[in-house]
């Protein structure tokens, strides 16, 4: 028996006797047990024992040979936001993917680059398949966690072939390219790169990595990290197009002196939203708001405005915010995207995060719709900065009706949803209510 443990989560393997097919997956025949921060994945009911049970039979090496395939996108890519996830990111991020006739967990993984958000679902209650998985939960575990716990299952794996006479597989030589490519720094930022744009390894359009790769050189690597995401898709050259277009553009001349007197290193460790919580905090000890909305003007003033831009409907539409820092001194232009006064409040409070918190080599900074976890972070602080939870849950006295929610919302100038999510991320409503 092989067990990996990881921070709460767990690979544990119990080898059985070979069973039929290829020798690499007789051999490697076993009982499965996946466990994620003490949730069971593996949880099943099984109908041929009559039992339930906390582990199921498969092979190993059908899911080992598929997390080393799909080892890149998993660590980097996040979930499409434009549209529902496509079949090439649902291979490469449902174990399902590992086929081979085989009943897997229905396991999805996504990363936001710090973490990834591990989901499983239960089996159709009303299938009359002899074996029908049962747990139901959402977690997330570190990026460094998940790696570990990849690399010694395949690992485990390996070795079971190795004493199984096994050798020469497509898993040993998936394995040995993969080892290179993440001991190769150049090689790593090209893989990642493909990653965050939705491509396989090497499948990726050697113009566009050209293109991302010359950006990088004025935008800065994190910024182009963060464009991947919002390119990845079919028309890839054409949404990079209009970006370069879109940054351009005059925009408004910003100044946001309070950054230089914050010291967002101190919460550089935690969580993007407890990380983008506490530097909003930060920022509202620092101007002196204590629990009171933020006026337009003081969200001017805090951002180095004259004012928050009006909206115009006739602004072409932006598939992001983007501030660009001009070299050699502090000067800023902002290019807002948003078409409503609640929806450019929030853009300008996610500016504000990213001057206070955005390293100060990168030219660029990205307000974007993606799950990375930079954008999770420049989300919370918004959230706390403009509607911090405290304040609101004074001002609804766990009223959460939705003209309460609403006249929130006008209160602290941020969007019904805005209350909304504050709220459920806070626990105080369920997440079901955030889209009602």
């Amino acid at each position: 028996m092989g067990a990996i443990l990881t921070r709460g989560s767990s690979i544990d393997v119990s080898w059985l006797p070979a069973s039929h097919g290829p020798r690499e997956v007789a051999c490697t025949a076993a009982s499965l047990r996946i466990e994620f921060e003490g949730k069971v994945a593996t949880r099943i009911d099984d109908d041929w024992s009559k039992s339930v049970w906390e582990s199921t039979r498969v092979s190993a090496y059908p899911l080992a040979l598929w997390m080393a395939s799909s080892w890149w996108r998993l660590r980097w890519e996040s979930r499409p936001f434009r549209s529902a996830p496509d079949t090439s990111w649902r291979m490469s991020h449902e174990v399902a993917g590992a086929g081979r006739g085989y009943l897997w967990p229905l396991l999805t993984f996504e990363s936001d680059g710090l973490a990834i958000d591990v989901t499983c679902r239960p089996s159709n209650p009303l299938s009359d398949e002899p074996v029908r998985y049962l747990a139901d939960f959402r977690e997330a575990i570190s990026a460094s966690a998940f790696e570990q716990m990849l690399d010694r299952f395949v690992n485990l794996v390996l070795a079971r072939l190795e004493a199984s006479d096994v050798s020469q597989t497509d898993l040993h030589d998936l394995w040995c390219e993969l080892q290179d490519e993440r001991r190769s720094p150049d090689l790593a930022d090209n893989r990642r790169l493909e990653a965050r744009l939705g491509f396989d390894p090497g499948e990726a359009p050697e113009a566009l990595m050209q293109r991302l790769s010359a950006l990088c050189r004025t935008a800065g690597h994190g910024a182009v990290d963060e464009l991947a995401p919002v390119c990845a898709g079919s028309q890839h050259a054409e949404i990079l197009d209009k970006i370069q277009e879109f940054s351009e553009l005059p925009g408004v001349t910003a100044h946001v002196s309070m950054a230089e007197s914050l010291r967002p290193e101190a919460v550089a460790s935690a969580a993007p939203w407890e990380r983008g919580q506490s530097l909003a905090r930060m920022a509202r000890q620092y101007l002196g708001l204590d629990h009171q909305p933020i006026s337009d003007k003081q969200l001017a003033d805090a951002l180095g405005v004259s004012e928050i831009p009006k909206p115009d409907a006739s602004t072409a539409r932006s598939l992001l915010g983007l501030a660009i820092r001009s070299p050699g001194n502090a000067r800023v232009k902002l290019l807002f995207r948003k078409r409503n006064v609640p929806a450019l409040r929030f853009e300008a409070a996610r500016f504000l995060s990213e001057q206070i918190s955005a390293p100060q080599r990168e030219s660029w900074l990205p307000a974007t719709d993606t799950r990375t976890a930079r954008q999770k972070t420049q989300r919370a602080f918004a959230a706390e900065f403009l509607c911090p939870i405290g304040a609101l849950r004074e001002f609804l006295d766990r009223d959460f009706s939705p003209d309460s929610i609403a006249t929130a919302g006008d209160y602290f100038g941020v969007s019904d949803l805005a209350v909304k999510s504050v709220l459920a991320n806070h626990h105080e409503i369920p997440f079901d209510w955030v889209t009602v």
